[in-house]
């Protein structure tokens, strides 16, 4: 493992380092592990999507994503820089499907392809009905000393409308998201009075909340360019998110050594009752009530300390690279 200091070294690399087939082995990735790619671009995608959809003409769209509300989000993705066939193609099949919105991922995106990009979100912003929402948005591999590697994701192009609706969401988290939530447990009192419980101690505990409408996510300092993780997901509906993939290192490329360990996933897929093998790993609606507020939070914070206890040091390259 690299040394830096004394410290594991952040590293970068190329997208065909990591994952040899584009194909076959990228484009599977991307489609399991979508909500990652949701948090870059503002966006509550559904964890996994379809990949290689088949379309008219015997061609194929890399992804189908869903959206919170049921839309649909048409992903294309390649190595190295965006080239024309990929960001046309990707409007034809988000047009013929009526999709949401296009979502194209690449290494390096043209200027010329950005200008596109806003021209056609420019456009979106006056037809919300027929417009097509574009997102362009870079990936690199990374990983730390002789960890394996993760994306990292950056949105190079947004639109306007999108961008305006989440900046006044940050602003107003605490006046409009947080009434959200609790709005969406009202009609179940047991996974109320747990949340209710959870968060309290959380709180008293030091620790950081973010309110979503639909979900509330516990946060600690950890390793990673912006100081704060993800420790753990509360859904109004009762459910529970762990993220192992991230936990891992995916979209920090900071790995907790402590959370990857097979005891410790073995634990915690029997805790909360999860299928083996999902990389961010939900139950079912309902599961959180009273009875499981310990064993939660005990598991919260054991993940908070093993936060804490990771040393690490980013070196960036030249172009720098901030996480999302």
């Amino acid at each position: 493992m690299g040394i830096h200091g004394g410290m594991a070294r952040l590293t970068y690399g190329k997208l065909s380092q990591a994952w040899r087939g584009e194909a076959a082995d990228f484009t599977p990735l991307l489609a399991e592990q979508l909500d990652l790619i949701g948090e870059t671009i503002d966006v509550d995608l559904a964890a996994a999507g379809q990949y290689e959809v088949p379309t008219a003409g015997s061609r194929r769209i890399d992804i189908v994503a869903s959206g919170a509300d049921g839309t649909e989000f048409v992903i294309e993705n390649q190595y190295g820089r965006a080239d024309h066939d990929h960001l046309t193609r990707g409007l034809a099949y988000a047009v013929a499907r009526r999709a949401r919105g296009l979502i194209v991922v690449a290494e390096q995106h043209r200027d010329e392809f950005r200008a596109v990009a806003q021209y056609l979100n420019d456009l979106a912003e006056y037809d919300k009905d027929r417009g097509i929402a574009v997102w362009l948005v870079e990936a690199r591999a990374v990983r730390i000393g002789d960890s394996p590697w993760a994306p990292l994701f950056t949105a190079v192009v947004e639109p306007n409308a999108f961008t305006t609706v989440v900046e006044q969401g940050k602003q107003t988290t605490g006046e409009l998201k947080e009434p959200q939530f609790w709005k969406a447990v009202a009609d179940a009192p047991q996974v109320r009075s747990a949340v209710e419980q959870l968060l309290e101690v959380w709180a008293a505990d030091g620790y950081r909340r973010r309110f979503e409408p639909n979900h509330v996510v516990l946060e600690a300092p950890g390793p990673s360019t912006s100081g704060i993780r993800t420790v753990i997901v509360l859904y109004a509906d009762g459910r529970i998110m762990v993220p192992f993939s991230a936990y891992a290192g995916l979209n920090s490329g900071y790995p907790i050594p402590e959370l990857t360990t097979d005891q410790f996933r073995r634990s915690a897929d029997e805790m909360f009752g999860f299928t083996p093998g999902q990389k961010l790993a939900r139950n079912a609606p309902g599961w959180l009530t009273p009875v499981h507020v310990p064993a939660v939070l005990q598991f919260a914070r054991s993940v908070a300390r093993a936060y804490s206890a990771t040393a690490y040091s980013a070196t960036q390259p030249d172009d720098t690279v901030s996480e999302q």
